[in-house]
């Protein structure tokens, strides 16, 4: 797992350069670096509520159409999951199970300012799982016990604050078409709450 860590890192870089090299190409161009957490669960899986914490690191760039509107393309990594712990009479906790996933996401955004500080975007975000881990009782679960997907899309929405002209908070909700899981054990669908800031370097 972690020399597939040590692959995506490079590949991340990749994009995130990629992606800030294309708003080069012209002044209709803007682009610059997103930080975020994501609150996650797995539907499917019997649990509820946003438990699972997860980094989002990236990069985006954005062409307007009009004073208001845009198209914004995203590069980021992002960590999902689920987890359940259970908090014992004595006090003490114990973890149930721990489900990590690791993705490269790309949301394609129709982005439009409704107020001086206000805004909201839609789109789709297709994305690629490229390391993950489910342990039970903190022991590990073999790979060959489940089989989950490579690939994964989901729509999204999103409602954007505008604290600057170069920085804005977005709150977005994101969830599965498709099912992640290809065994016929269990059906699970991603359910991503996320908090992410947008910081414009590239006007």
């Amino acid at each position: 797992m972690y020399d597939k860590f040590r692959i995506m890192k490079k590949i991340i870089g990749v994009l995130l350069y990629l992606t800030l090299v294309i708003s080069g190409f012209g002044q209709e161009f803007s682009g610059g670096l997103l930080l975020g957490v994501c609150g996650s669960q797995i539907d499917g899986d019997d649990q509820f509520k946003y438990k699972k914490a997860g980094l989002v690191v990236g990069a985006f760039v954005r062409r307007p159409f009009s004073e208001k509107a845009g198209l914004k393309i995203e590069t980021y990594y992002i960590g999902k999951g689920a987890v359940l712990n259970e908090e014992h009479s004595d006090g003490s906790v114990e973890q149930i199970f721990n489900n990590t996933l690791h993705y490269v996401e790309m949301p394609f955004l129709f982005d439009y300012q409704l107020l001086n500080k206000i805004g909201i975007a839609v789109g789709i975000a297709p994305s690629y799982l490229f390391a993950h881990r489910l342990t039970s009782f903190r022991a590990v679960v073999s790979k060959d016990l489940y089989d989950l997907s490579s690939f994964d899309i989901q729509p999204m929405g999103q409602v954007d604050f505008y604290m600057t002209d170069h920085l804005k908070v977005g709150l977005r909700l994101s969830y599965s078409i498709f099912d992640i899981r290809k065994d016929v054990l269990a059906i699970w669908y991603n359910n991503n709450l996320s908090f992410v800031l947008s910081y414009k370097v590239i006007k």
